[in-house]
């Protein structure tokens, strides 16, 4: 009984495999009547144009609408604490001459 219910289990499990559309779902194309598939059509086209339109307004940079907006040319972290110069400059005031090492060494 056990082997009985494993097959069908498996074969569910391959029947349903290939079901799953990621995405958009789209309704397909009619089957009958002409006047039903020229609006299918016509619907598709429309969508393809909107979709290339998107696409192209997309590729577009960004402008800002204001044109006294300077660029950034920084990136915005925190102010530099003070006194401190960075690496391989003087260490701020009161620092230890050879961080991570004894005094003696």
């Amino acid at each position: 009984m056990s082997r009985l219910a494993t097959l069908a289990v498996l074969a569910a499990a391959a029947a349903l495999a290939g079901c799953g559309e990621l995405g958009t779902l789209e309704q397909p194309a009619p089957m009958f009547g002409a006047q039903a598939k020229a609006d299918y059509a016509a619907k598709k086209k429309a969508e393809a144009v909107a979709r290339a339109r998107a696409k192209a307004d997309s590729d577009q940079p960004n402008t800002p609408d204001d044109p006294d907006i300077q660029p950034l040319n920084r990136a915005p972290y925190a102010n530099p604490i003070p006194g401190a110069s960075g690496p391989g400059g003087a260490p701020p005031e009161g620092a230890l001459p050879n961080p991570g090492t004894t005094p003696d060494q």
